[in-house]
Formats: C-alpha cells, sequence, structure tokens
C-alpha cells in the first residue's frame, strides 16, 4: 500500500518534528510532504496568520493530489490547522488523522498557553532533550524554534476556530490519535463523535509529542490508520 500523506508540524517546532515519520513511511512506499508554516522552520522571517497556515496546508495538498486525495496528519497546532483546512477542502483530503489536539481553545485559554510557552522558553533547550531524548530534540530543533510572536499569533488563529463545527464538515474517514498521557485530550470523546466518520485512537504509551518519544511505534498505528483509511473508501 502506498499512497500521498501530508504532515503538518505543531507549534515551535517545524517539519522536521516530522523526520522520523517521513524516513519510516518513505521507505514503505508513502510519498509524504510535509510543509513549513508561516513564522516557522524555512519560513521563520514569514509572519504567522491562520490563513496563511491554512493556505501552506491547501497547496501542500494540491501538490499531493496529482493521483488523487492525498492523507492529512497534523499534531497539536498543526492537529488544529489540519481540522480546519480539511473542512474547507474536503475535495482534495482522503482521511484526515488529527493527534494531540483534541481540546477546543478559547481565547482566555490561548493566551495562557502562550505565557506557559514564553515560561518555558525561559529554561533554554535542555528540558527538550530530557523529555524528548536526543534523537527527537534533534529533530524537533533541526530547524530551529519559531519566534514567542509567531507562538502568540499561532494560539490566537486557533482561538478563533470552532473545531466542532468544522469536523461536522468534514466527509472522509477522522481518527482522533492521542498519546495515553496527552495533555490536550480533555474533549477526544467529544471532537470523535463530531465527525462524521470519526473515530478515536488512544496509545497505550506517551505524551504530547509522542511521535518523537515513540517514533517507530507510532509510525506502525499512523500507517494502519492510513490503510484502513484506504481500505474504508
Amino acid at each position: 500500500m502506498s499512497g500521498t500523506v501530508v504532515l503538518v508540524h505543531g507549534l515551535r517546532t517545524s517539519s522536521s518534528m516530522w523526520d522520523p515519520q517521513v524516513e519510516r513511511l518513505s521507505a514503505r512506499g508513502w510519498t509524504c510532504i510535509a510543509p513549513d508554516l508561516p513564522g516557522h522552520g524555512s519560513r521563520r522571517d514569514e509572519a504567522f496568520t491562520g490563513e496563511a497556515a491554512v493556505e501552506s496546508i491547501r497547496a501542500a495538498l494540491e501538490e499531493g493530489a496529482t493521483a488523487g486525495p492525498a492523507h492529512l496528519v497534523g499534531c497539536s497546532l498543526g492537529g488544529m490547522l489540519a481540522i480546519h483546512a480539511a473542512s474547507l477542502y474536503p475535495e482534495i483530503v482522503r482521511s484526515l488523522v488529527a493527534a494531540a489536539c483534541s481540546t477546543q481553545p478559547g481565547r482566555r485559554s490561548a493566551r495562557l498557553y502562550g505565557r506557559a510557552v514564553s515560561l518555558v522558553d525561559r529554561a533554554g533547550e535542555a528540558p527538550l532533550y530530557r523529555v524528548l531524548g536526543r534523537a527527537g530534540a534533534d529533530a524537533y530543533l533541526r530547524k530551529g524554534r519559531a519566534s514567542l510572536e509567531a507562538v502568540a499569533a499561532g494560539v490566537r488563529a486557533v482561538a478563533e476556530f470552532d473545531l466542532l463545527a468544522d469536523l461536522r464538515r468534514i466527509p472522509v474517514p477522522v481518527t482522533i490519535l492521542n498519546g495515553h498521557l496527552d495533555q490536550f485530550r480533555g474533549q477526544e470523546r467529544r471532537f470523535t463523535a463530531a465527525a462524521q466518520r470519526g473515530r478515536l485512537v488512544v496509545l497505550g504509551y506517551g505524551t504530547h509529542m509522542v511521535s518523537l518519544t515513540h517514533p517507530d511505534p507510532y509510525t506502525e498505528t499512523l500507517e494502519r490508520l492510513l490503510i484502513e483509511a484506504d481500505t474504508a473508501g
């Protein structure tokens, strides 16, 4: 089985966070497209807006749709953006995996999260290596970290989305995927129920960045979900 997968990264990091999955999926015949969002990675000099981020996802889906709609996978902020993009452009989405993002942010919670990120930022990169391990942190940091201005813009943008309403508009298979200890699991059942063809998969391991801390089993699960979506039609 092979096809095209568009992978959307989370806040502060870049497309490099998907390097472990791109390496493994590409070796199995999948075409992987991992764009950098505005304000992140190779586009750090650009201002982040929700509109520009969604346009980046649309362009990646269009690029991958040469042989039919592409699978869309997003993590954390990237998962929220992927939900919104899939609701706008369902005709070019084969399936959606929304990982580590099953909480509807509000304006107040977005502000608090932005402040928390700025506090963590003062500790430097050492905590990332403790939490993610060397290989995971290296992938997370490979293209550098986005500025705090981009972080603030990102959390403000997704706070304006109605993710549950977006999920109701998506006709393709949707998987809500979370690590066992992910802090954004709070509304996972509501998110799953909102989707027309939703299912919930909770891994028996991992926290918010489980794709980096457990790349092998995570990629195995991700590939299985993509194959099952293809089979479901």
